[in-house]
């Protein structure tokens, strides 16, 4: 229970990480050519969507787990 608890947390730290570099990682895309047009735009939806799940699943682990810590 208590590595549930651990791998929650670096779930959410990592997912707060992502959310932290996006605009730092993003500047260094826009000087690829490739990425230039409409695809910077899937770029920002990728890293905004992998810093949402990151979060969230650290959230609900750390939610459930806390719950289940609780209850016993």
């Amino acid at each position: 229970m208590k590595y549930q608890l651990i791998w929650g947390a670096i779930l959410l730290l990592t997912g707060i990480g992502v959310f932290y570099r996006i605009p730092l990682v993003i500047n260094k895309i826009k000087t690829i050519e490739q990425f230039s047009g409409i695809g910077i735009y899937f770029a920002y939806f990728s890293f905004y969507f992998i810093g949402a799940m990151l979060t969230g699943g650290g959230i609900m682990k750390l939610y459930k787990n806390i719950n289940k810590l609780r209850n016993d």
